[in-house]
């Protein structure tokens, strides 16, 4: 379980011009003992569990899972906008965008920005999408596959059904299906089920093979070197400002602790 290095359930989270002021309800939420309430399932605990777990008992109350649910869709696509390395260089509550987003979801990226743990966005949601649909009594059975309109996700639906009957687990649970494009699968499908998982799916094959035996290695030509759309040395400041940023941070854990 993770321990809460920076608690934002304080009154005030200011730092120069920043201010944020949780509400009262989420203050005495994060201060109470909410990870060891009762779960609709157990999941191994850790860091993206926790805030799943707190997002899960902020929605609770009014059963608002739907709509954290759409605040995590909104996030993933304003992140595809923001700059690099925004997860440590921007407020969350400044980012426009963010402003719409439910109270408890704003807290919650707020706290694990303040822990340096944005980048675990997508785990958060996976979890807490495993709690609502275990709230719910909905079993989601992953389908990967090369096209949405690929023939074999007919076969792959079957596969999870015999899986889902199977599983004394999900008695009663219904059978909801998420089909997912990977285009490194060439033919065939793949499938998880709450962990279970049949794999028929084919990746691409090397069209030739190539002996080292057959390489000339004192005649390789140069690389041919990219221009990107960025000035030149660019990617390399942008580069060395992440790392010295990471280095402060260590001198400041080394001096003050975490």
């Amino acid at each position: 379980m993770m321990f809460r290095r920076v608690a934002v359930a304080t009154a005030r989270v200011a730092c120069a011009a920043r201010m944020y002021t949780p509400s009262e309800d989420l203050k005495k939420l994060y201060g109470s003992n909410f990870e060891n309430a009762t779960f609709p399932l157990n999941i191994v605990p850790s860091d993206s569990t926790l805030f799943a777990k707190f997002l899960y008992k902020a929605a609770e109350p009014k059963s608002a899972f739907d709509a954290v649910l759409k605040d995590f869709d909104a996030i993933a696509a304003v992140s595809t906008k923001l700059p690099v390395f925004w997860e440590r260089n921007a407020d969350v509550e400044n980012i426009a965008e963010f402003k719409a987003l439910a109270p408890a979801t704003v807290f919650t990226l707020i706290w694990m920005q303040n822990n340096g743990m944005l980048e675990l966005i997508p785990a958060v949601r996976e979890s807490f999408e495993t709690y609502v649909n275990a709230q719910k009594k909905k079993a989601v059975a992953k389908i990967y596959v090369n096209d949405l309109k690929d023939a074999s996700v007919a076969e792959a639906k079957k596969v999870a059904q015999d899986l889902h009957k199977g599983n004394s687990d999900l008695n009663g649970y219904t059978l909801e299906f998420k089909i997912i494009v990977d285009k490194e699968i060439v033919s065939g499908f793949a499938v998880d089920l709450v962990g279970q998982y049949v794999n028929q799916a084919k990746g691409a094959e090397a069209s030739a093979k190539i002996s080292g035996d057959d390489v000339d290695f004192t005649n390789i030509p140069a690389p041919k070197i990219s221009k990107t759309i960025w000035e030149d040395n660019v990617e390399t400041e942008v580069l060395r400002k992440y790392i010295d940023q990471l280095a402060q941070y260590d001198a400041e854990e080394a001096k003050n602790g975490v």
